[in-house]
């Protein structure tokens, strides 16, 4: 191997590397949905999905809420969870907004 060989070798293992940990960024480190955040409010986002309008969104209930909705990807048991919606920043398992959209049963 020469030294250039050498040399292009280790610039790629390092660039590699940054990469791989840029990659590694959690869910976690996604910041969480406010809802004074411009585009959260524009669709009525709340973090608890019982303060949600009655008048302005009539067809809510108290059951929907960001666990049961097909866009959130949050584990069991955790408080927040990523929305493919907001660009996977976190939202409240019992946040709502008028993006709702129930989650399918998994076919068999």
């Amino acid at each position: 191997m020469t030294v250039s060989s050498r040399r292009v070798f280790m610039l790629q293992v390092i660039a590699g590397s940054s990469a791989v940990a840029a990659g590694a960024v959690s869910a976690q480190d996604k910041p969480k949905i406010l809802e004074t955040d411009a585009y959260p409010k524009s669709m009525g986002f709340k973090v608890d999905t019982n303060n949600v309008d009655k008048v302005k969104f009539p067809k809510h209930t108290a059951e929907q809420n960001c666990s049961k909705c097909q866009l959130f990807s949050g584990k069991p048991g955790e408080e927040y969870g990523p929305c493919s919606f907001y660009g996977g920043r976190l939202v409240p398992v019992g946040g709502w907004c008028r993006n709702f959209k129930i989650k399918k049963a998994a076919a068999a």
